[in-house]
């Protein structure tokens, strides 16, 4: 009886510390993830127009060409249009402008930006 006990503790102990090494590895995925940030940024009423504009930062180690890819969308969460800015040869460290065509949406209410910096190493 004694041994199964230890046995039990001893797989509860091997689990613990493979869901540690799990959420720890995962946290660090996430974090290293973010390489391209989005600051400044802000949706604009303008006579020809609702126009979003801001400024992406790149934090990776690499010059890269990258696609901001802004939706739009009405009150009711409806997706109103989308459009994408390239932002060329951006080099690393260093923070570029960005700025949408004006758009002829009645009642832009919010938007989502989406850093696509092409294909990942897994095809997709």
């Amino acid at each position: 009886m004694a041994r199964r006990e230890g046995t039990r503790t001893w797989r509860i102990l091997v689990w613990l510390m493979v869901l540690v090494v799990f959420v720890g590895y995962l946290l660090w995925a996430l974090q290293s993830e973010e390489v391209f940030q989005i600051i400044n940024k802000k949706l604009e009423q303008t006579p020809a127009g609702v126009v979003v504009s801001g400024e992406i930062y790149n934090a990776a180690e690499a010059t890269s060409t990258v696609n901001v890819e802004v939706t739009f969308f009405n009150g009711q969460g409806q997706q109103l249009g989308q459009e994408v800015v390239t932002v060329d040869n951006l080099d690393a460290g260093a923070t570029a402008p960005f700025r949408t065509q004006p758009q002829r949406f009645g009642a832009v209410r919010n938007y989502t930006i989406h850093v696509n910096t092409g294909r990942n190493m897994y095809g997709n």
